[in-house]
């Protein structure tokens, strides 16, 4: 179970890594899919916001209309009359189809008239109007909160009901002689509003799944055009670095024989002419090598072109750290081995062995003279540890993102000079991802740098 999933998890990391087009099409599908959600979003918060806008004003506009009403009708009643103490025939207002109550409140505080729907709800009623801003002319919603047990109520599960109140000042001859307050039920209004909410966003779930499906099959065909022409020049890449190699060699052959004439070794301007062409031979033979491993790595079952096999890398390691020593000695650079009697790895030996020889020749690449390269190797159950460390130039923090990117350049101007062409380093990043594990960078400027690979045992 353990293994079946370990070779699960290494094929995602392939999936994720090595699959450029992939990728591609899964971010194009998210960023579709982004786009349409934000559409879809904005939909839901204007259609529930208009919704609810237009319903709202309506019941404040009808609750203003009745307060005005209700308010004039007392303070014609109250007219004819010669005193204002004739509260007590509570008919002179009657409560409308949808009123939930009306109450006249004097100066004092006290109740003077009024009538409600459920005469057991006034003192709830009246708690809750007691904390209303008497001078707020515009209705508000306020919140009823009602015992669990109201025997008798049509609504005896709603605790809390939702009223709209207004508030009008009764004032006869110029004195305030009370204030009135209505209210209107919307607790329906509400839930239908809750509702409407809940379907809203199930459509919008609803869509977006449509909406998803349809940004990956728009995603995939746009690139269907893309990876066709990229699948050519890859093919290209790959034929004209195949067929290069050819020539060069000959090439390279010809001045390797140019070298043993004694005639031409004498004179010193063919000489340098011909260390000269030896040297961008071998750089042009590099170059053209890692196109085609690059251009093999962009193939579509490139992972599967590995040959693995379980070997002890230490000797590959030792060999390949002889070899670049050589080449660190010319710079003056302290070259440091340190790794376990036997290193256990299943890889494929030869893609290991570049891998460290690109490390390694750009460690000491960017290493100036009198400076140090360490190699180190770590093993643990289930994975070997490689880290390859410098005290070189370092890289800025913004540019250890990119590094790995194909003929990318931290410094191009001393990437010429020491004859880099922005490709080791990718070849690395492809060499890794196909064995299902990862490469790190450490990196601080003027300080060095440490490469950190994680390989699957």
């Amino acid at each position: 179970m353990k293994n079946n999933w370990r070779e699960w998890r290494g094929w995602l990391r392939r999936l994720g890594s090595a699959d450029l087009f992939r990728r591609a099409h899964w971010r194009l599908t998210a960023l579709y899919s982004g786009i349409f959600t934000l559409f879809l979003a904005l939909f839901v918060m204007i259609a529930a916001a208009l919704f609810y806008w237009i319903a709202t004003s309506d019941q404040e506009r009808r609750i203003s209309r009745l307060a005005e009403q209700e308010a004039n009708t007392i303070e014609q009643f109250l007219l004819k009359q010669s005193d204002f103490d004739l509260f007590h025939d509570e008919s002179v207002v009657l409560l409308s189809e949808d009123q939930l109550f009306f109450y006249v409140i004097g100066p004092n505080g006290d109740l003077l008239a009024g009538d409600e729907i459920h005469p057991r709800l006034r003192p709830y009623f009246l708690n809750v109007l007691s904390r209303m801003d008497t001078g707020e002319r515009t209705p508000v919603y306020v919140t009823v909160s009602l015992p669990e047990h109201m025997p008798g109520l049509a609504r005896e599960a709603a605790r809390d009901w939702r009223v709209l109140a207004a508030a009008r000042p009764l004032v006869i001859h110029g004195d305030f002689v009370g204030m009135l307050y209505i209210g209107m039920d919307v607790t329906s209004f509400f839930g239908v509003f809750h509702w409407l909410l809940i379907v809203l966003i199930g459509l919008s779930v609803l869509f977006l799944a449509v909406g998803v499906a349809l940004s990956f099959f728009m995603s995939k065909r746009a690139l269907a055009p893309i990876e066709e022409a990229y699948e050519r020049q890859r093919q290209f890449v790959a034929d004209a670095s195949h067929e290069l190699r050819t020539p060069l060699s000959v090439v390279f052959s010809s001045v390797e024989a140019l070298a043993l004439e004694e005639d031409v070794m004498k004179n010193d301007f063919a000489h340098r002419l011909l260390d000269r062409l030896r040297d961008e031979l071998k750089r042009i033979t590099k170059l053209m090598n890692d196109l085609l491993t690059l251009a093999r790595a962009d193939a579509k079952h490139a992972a599967l072109e590995l040959s693995k096999q379980t070997f002890d890398f230490r000797p590959h390691a030792e060999r390949t750290f002889q070899l670049m020593s050589e080449l660190a000695a010319k710079k003056q650079i302290t070259m440091h081995f340190h790794a376990p009697e036997q290193a256990l790895v299943t890889a494929d030996p030869d893609k290991l062995t570049q891998l460290l020889y690109i490390l390694l020749d750009n460690a000491i690449k960017y290493t100036p003279e009198g400076g140090e390269v360490t190699l180190s190797i770590r093993t643990e159950p289930k994975h070997v540890f490689l880290s390859v460390k410098d005290t070189g130039i370092g890289i800025p923090p913004e540019d250890i993102g990119r590094i790995f990117d194909r003929f990318y350049r931290v410094d191009k101007a001393r990437s010429r000079q020491q004859g880099g062409h922005g490709l080791g380093l990718s070849i690395a990043k492809w060499i890794v991802d196909a064995h299902g594990g990862a490469i790190h960078v450490h990196s601080q400027i003027g300080e060095g740098t440490e490469f950190l690979v994680r390989l699957p045992c």
